[in-house]
């Protein structure tokens, strides 16, 4: 999630396409092989103008520069990553989209999947990427320290299997009728068979790494790229912690483009003819949550974790702290995309009903673990302390510094009382990568009973019974889970130039297409 520049600095957090066939439905959507996408269509793109060379501001709370794909934060460093490697599939807006992949097959009882490649494609060194080159990379990224092991532990890392050159073969320790979404589009970057060191960013991707300069990262055009030929010459992302000075630099021409700026300085610039407001889309928001650890006192309690849920007033927390530039959340992630529990009701606020229920418990005092980690955040927690405080509860801030929020993710889930977002992402995708035994950002302790019923819903290959596993487990997150989502901020960039054709992967803006008007 960031980028530095010389004099500047701070903050963020947790996601690129290809050209063809293919259509089936997963998790209650389509799951298209399709190519690069192109947001303006090839007429667009030849009307408009190529871009020589941009320079982006972008956050990043770790201090990976995005060239090793074991070790990837989010914002900077998962946007390196997209331009220089292809995934075999990844979520592109709201579309499970295939790039180096052709087709994901499974067998009958989802336990051997079969993966084919497309053809013609080339690393940047010139080698063919074939299915050797594939299985080496799925191994490696499912082998800790890779900080996405997590997301393999269902693989037989070591029965991946090449089985021509355009042919992987993936055994499974038990059935996943999930594999595509629930691990390839989480995570699949491919690189070099036998690759160790990372330092030169050999992948696939439509550009190619010119140069590192502490954790800012020059990449320059692939002109051999497969896909959609990259438009923009010469990227620059630079990491820049602190959202009001990524904007400020876009409006002293330091930089072009800043990703991530808040609802204040969008506000502000509305009417600065030089700058462009963009938003990505509830597809690619943020999912603003107050996490309660329900294996922690007092939010053992499911009385408790219900008393917060009624004490929250989301609608205001959204009007006030985003601006009003958010989408209301009803406690659970995926608003928007394919399999969101579109039925359950809407979470009203019920103050005299909470009261009643902190009282029982003896709840007088809660602390809340929080920081700027969104441009919001900390002033929706400041509005969510009184808001508790109608209710009879004193809320006390333990404030954290954004760029160190999530320092030490092994421990985030030993917090019991925490602000946390997560990138908005269909619920099956959400459950598998958040909610499991092993994974980092499990905040909300959810405990055994949810892994077995997690556990059967990825068993089902079906499609359309599988998503009805998947809202079951929402309705259940809904009424008794710890996570009280109560906003979906829309990423809001600004931009020196007025740009088209910016996708956006997994919420995080790919330039490989953008052309300027």
């Amino acid at each position: 999630m960031s980028a530095t520049m010389p004099a500047l600095v701070r903050r963020a957090f947790l996601k690129k396409v290809g050209a063809v066939a293919l259509a089936v439905t997963a998790g209650g959507g389509l799951l298209t092989a399709c190519g690069k996408p192109e947001a303006a269509g090839p007429a667009a793109v030849a009307a408009a103008k190529p871009v020589e060379s941009l320079k982006i501001a972008v956050t990043d709370p770790t201090t990976s520069a995005g060239l090793d794909p074991r070790s990837i934060g989010n914002g900077l460093s998962t946007m390196v990553m997209y331009h220089l490697y292809d995934s075999l599939m990844v979520l592109n807006g709201d579309k499970y989209t295939n790039v180096l992949a052709e087709s994901v097959q499974p067998n009958q009882d989802g336990t051997l999947w079969t993966i084919t490649l497309r053809k013609g494609v080339k690393f940047h060194d010139g080698r063919p990427v074939t299915a050797n080159d594939v299985a080496y990379s799925l191994r490696t990224v499912g082998t800790a320290p890779s900080s996405r092991a997590s997301v393999y532990a269902d693989v037989d890392l070591a029965g991946i299997k090449a089985v021509d050159e355009q042919t992987v073969t993936v055994p499974l320790k038990r059935p996943r009728g999930d594999f595509r979404e629930g691990v390839l589009v989480t995570y699949s970057p491919v690189f070099p068979d036998g690759t160790t060191d990372f330092s030169k960013g050999i992948g696939s991707g439509p550009y190619k790494l010119a140069g590192v300069d502490g954790q800012n990262v020059k990449l320059v055009a692939n002109e051999d790229y497969w896909g959609s030929k990259p438009q923009v010459k010469n990227l620059e992302l630079i990491k820049i912690a602190d959202a009001a000075t990524r904007l400020n630099a876009v409006k002293s021409g330091q930089v072009d483009y800043a990703v991530g700026i808040s609802p204040v300085g969008a506000a502000a610039e509305k009417a600065n003819s030089a700058i462009t407001i963009t938003k990505g889309g509830v597809a690619g928001a943020s999912a603003l949550s107050f996490s309660m650890n329900q294996t922690i006192a007092p939010f053992d309690n499911p009385n408790v974790r219900k008393a917060v849920r009624l004490a929250v007033d989301r609608k205001q927390l959204t009007d006030t702290a985003l601006l009003g530039s958010g989408t209301v959340g009803n406690d659970v992630v995926g608003l928007g995309l394919p399999g969101y529990a579109t039925d359950l009701p809407t979470r009203g606020r019920d103050v005299a009903e909470a009261k009643k229920l902190f009282q029982e418990a003896g709840v007088t005092e809660l602390t809340l673990r929080t920081g700027d980690i969104v441009p919001g955040m900390l002033e929706a927690s400041k509005l969510f302390q009184q808001q508790l405080a109608d209710a009879g509860v004193t809320l006390k801030l333990q404030t954290v510094p954004a760029d160190s929020y999530y320092a030490d993710m092994p421990n985030l889930t030993k917090n019991p009382f925490q602000a946390f977002y997560y990138a908005n992402r269909p619920a099956a995708l959400h459950l598998a990568a958040t909610t499991t035994q092993v994974a980092f950002f499990n905040v909300t302790g959810a405990g055994p009973d949810h892994w077995k019923k997690l556990a059967d819903a990825q068993l089902i290959v079906d499609d359309n019974q599988r998503a009805n596993a998947f809202t079951q487990i929402e309705r259940d997150f809904y009424d008794n889970g710890g996570d009280v989502v109560w906003g979906f901020q829309e990423q809001m960039d600004a931009s020196r130039l007025k740009l088209s054709g910016v996708t956006r992967i997994g919420g995080l803006p790919v330039f490989t297409t953008a052309t300027a008007a």
